[in-house]
């Protein structure tokens, strides 16, 4: 009787154990939507920007330019458009500097795009600048080189050869 009920039990056991397999090959071959092969379009952020939102006066407008809010930091950037325009900043760097969340990169596309395209623009992120691969005075020179146009190739000798 004893046996019996042991091997009633370890046929239910076999029983539940097969169905989880079938459960699993079923789910190992679940039919799927075939996605694109073209490349997707990323959209990056802050595209909803297309200026700093400024009256001809240099006031801040409410809700302009993708901007809302930040009337002062807006009508500050928007008084160094005009010293980059009357070039009294040349050679010169603006460092945007607050916590995350803040609007520093809103702020410096919004200057970007107040001087047009002609201005050239680099974002830097603190990731890119502390990276451990690359040394901080290299990519901090990297963007300065970027920022006015300078382009610097490098060239290296190799000699191959056997040492005897």
């Amino acid at each position: 009787l004893e046996l019996r009920e042991n091997c009633a039990v370890a046929a239910e056991e076999i029983d539940s154990w097969r169905k989880l397999e079938t459960f699993r090959e079923n789910e190992r071959m679940k039919i799927e939507e075939v996605q694109s092969t073209t490349k997707k379009q990323r959209i990056a952020t802050h595209t909803h920007i297309k200026g700093l939102g400024l009256d001809p006066y240099g006031i801040a407008i409410a809700m302009a330019a993708g901007f809302v809010g930040q009337n002062m930091s807006r009508e500050a950037a928007g008084i160094v458009v005009d010293m980059i325009r009357q070039k009294k900043m040349a050679g010169k760097a603006l460092l945007l500097a607050g916590p995350p969340g803040t609007g520093k990169t809103a702020l410096a596309l919004g200057i970007s795009q107040e001087l047009g395209s002609k201005v050239p623009f680099c974002p830097m992120v603190g990731s890119e600048v502390y990276s451990s691969e690359v040394k901080k005075t290299e990519v901090l020179m990297e963007n300065f080189r970027r920022a006015i146009g300078l382009r610097i190739k490098e060239t290296k000798e190799v000699y191959e050869g056997e040492v005897s």
